[in-house]
């Protein structure tokens, strides 16, 4: 049995020696061809079946940059961002350049991290951050936290939010605090006056209400409350996922040029939670749980 072993690991030693020095690359294999990673096979998947004429790996002259892709008007690049001096001259190419890449920031658990932008519509690449602190942002709400001890009982919090935009200016401004404004007093209002408290607790609904059943340390509760001012959550009802939810409601409306949303929510006073989220344009994933 010994010998077996001693015999299994010498034949593995020298595959292992190699690996550590990088020497295997995981493929993907589509139509018979490989790629490098998941997402160059899924480009070529589409524009194959949209019938496109492309080639890949070409030099792009005037760059150090080697393209995925390049169709006869487009460059696309993946996880690789051009420099300064190659967006010039990508620019000056006349060609429509894509950039494809993978985050490692998601704003939630339906994010999958793949971010995608045109060289140029980020201006010199510069991004700053705006914020807004209005009286207006203030709201109050109710919640229980059925697995902690004190927080068990229903009890309500008066709450403010700050929030931050992070872009590349545009003329100067990476948004009219007076076109944000009118989006964050939307949300505010959304959730001002709420229950929170999970979707896990729910034992039915009809059209007016929600019934709810949880244990506590304190004992069992059974509650029937009005559907219009409560707020279903995926997870627990926690001043976290609260700034959670309000990046939900604001983020999707930001213009183009705004890249992340960050609020800071205030759990009454002197403590509270900070949050910042890429902006990804997903309309119909909102996780909007008005109920």
């Amino acid at each position: 049995m010994e010998t077996v072993q001693k015999n299994l690991l010498e034949s593995l030693a020298p595959k292992l020696r190699e690996l550590n020095r990088g020497g295997y690359t995981r493929v993907y294999r589509r139509g018979g061809k490989t790629y490098p990673t998941e997402i160059h096979a899924l480009i070529a998947e589409i524009l194959d079946s949209l019938g496109s004429h492309y080639a890949t790996g070409v030099q792009l002259p005037k760059t150090n940059l080697v393209a995925d892709f390049v169709l006869e008007n487009t460059i696309i690049l993946i996880e690789k961002r051009p420099g300064e001096a190659e967006r010039a001259s990508l620019l000056q190419s006349g060609k429509k350049c894509i950039v494809i890449e993978r985050s490692k920031t998601r704003s939630d658990r339906l994010d999958s991290g793949v971010r995608v932008f045109q060289v140029g519509e980020l201006d010199d690449g510069r991004l700053q951050t705006i914020f807004l602190d209005d009286p207006s942002f203030n709201f109050d709400y109710a919640h229980i936290l059925p697995q902690t001890e004190k927080c068990s009982v229903m009890h309500g919090h008066t709450s403010s939010a700050l929030i931050e935009m992070v872009g590349a200016p545009k003329d100067g401004m990476v948004i009219d605090f007076n076109d944000a404004k009118p989006i964050i007093r939307e949300a505010i209002r959304e959730m001002d006056h709420k229950l929170f408290i999970s979707e896990r607790y729910v034992t039915g609904m009809d059209a007016t209400h929600v019934n709810l059943k949880f244990t506590t340390v304190h004992g069992d509760f059974e509650l029937r409350v009005p559907k219009a001012t409560t707020l279903l959550l995926e997870a627990e009802a926690t001043v976290e996922n609260l700034a959670q939810e309000l990046i939900a409601r604001i983020a999707p409306k930001m213009p183009d040029n705004v890249r992340a949303v960050g609020v800071y929510v205030y759990e009454g006073l002197n403590k509270g939670t900070h949050l910042l989220a890429e902006v990804h344009r997903r309309e119909g994933e909102k996780r909007r749980r008005t109920r």
